[in-house]
C-alpha cells in the first residue's frame, strides 16, 4: 500500500525532503533520487506545517513530519515514532528590562504569542498570572510597539557553551520547551501500514543514529 507522507512547506520543506530521499522516498531533487530498487512504495504531499497534524488526524495523511512545539501546542494525540533531529528549536519566554516590574503594577504579564495553550500553561505551573495576547504574525516587535510585556516565541537552538540567547533583543527568561522535527503518524495508519511505517523508521533511526522519542 502506496504510504501518504505530509511534508511541511516553508524553511522546514528542504531538510525534510532532503531526509526522505536519503532513505528511499521519492519526491526530493532529481539529482538525489533514491534508486528503483530501495524506493519505498509512498507519495508525499507539501503542505502548510501547521496543517500536517490535521492531515494525519483526518486520515487525509498517513504520516508526516511535525515540529514538536506544533505538537504540543495542538495536543493532538497522534503517535510520535522518531526525533529526526533537524530543525532544533528551542520555545523561550523572553521580555525587556523591567517587564517583572510593570507586570506587578498591572497585576499581571502581557505576554505576545503564537503559542497560547503552552504559553498559559508554562506561566499556571509557576503561579504567574499572565494575559495571553495570540499573534499570528512576526513577533520581534510586539514588546518594542507595546502590545505586550514579553513573548513566547521560537528561537534557533544555539550550539551548547553559545553565549546568552535573545529574541529581537530582549533577554530570555526561560525555556517553555526544545523542539525539532519528528516522524508522527496517524492512529489508524499504524495499523493500516504497519509493514511500510516499520521501514520507514527502521532506515530513518539509522540515517540519524538513534532518534529515539522521549
Amino acid at each position: 500500500m502506496t504510504l501518504r507522507i505530509a511534508v511541511p512547506d516553508g524553511a522546514l520543506r528542504a531538510p525534510s525532503l532532503e531526509i526522505l530521499t536519503a532513505v528511499g522516498v521519492a519526491g526530493g531533487e532529481p539529482a538525489t533520487a533514491p534508486s528503483p530498487e530501495s524506493t519505498l512504495d509512498a507519495r508525499l504531499t507539501v503542505i502548510a506545517a501547521d496543517d500536517v497534524p490535521s492531515y494525519l488526524g483526518s486520515g487525509a495523511a498517513d504520516a508526516g513530519l511535525v515540529a514538536k512545539d506544533t505538537l504540543l501546542e495542538r495536543a493532538t494525540g497522534l503517535c510520535e515514532l522518531l526525533d529526526l533531529r533537524f530543525g532544533g528549536a528551542l520555545l523561550v519566554h523572553a521580555a525587556a528590562p523591567g517587564a517583572a516590574l510593570r507586570a506587578q503594577r498591572l497585576g499581571r504579564l502581557r505576554i505576545a504569542t503564537r503559542h497560547p495553550r503552552l504559553t498559559r500553561s508554562y506561566f499556571a505551573e509557576r503561579g504567574i498570572e499572565v494575559a495571553v495576547v495570540e499573534v499570528v504574525g512576526a513577533l520581534d516587535r510586539a514588546v518594542a510597539d507595546g502590545l505586550a510585556d514579553g513573548v513566547v516565541a521560537l528561537i534557533a537552538a544555539a550550539p551548547e557553551g553559545a553565549g546568552q540567547a535573545s529574541f529581537a533583543g530582549l533577554a530570555v527568561e526561560g525555556v517553555v520547551a526544545a523542539s525539532s522535527v519528528r516522524l508522527v503518524a496517524g492512529r489508524g495508519a499504524r495499523v493500516l501500514h504497519t509493514a511500510e511505517l516499520g521501514t520507514l523508521v527502521a532506515r530513518l533511526r539509522e540515517l540519524t543514529a538513534g532518534g529515539d522519542t522521549p
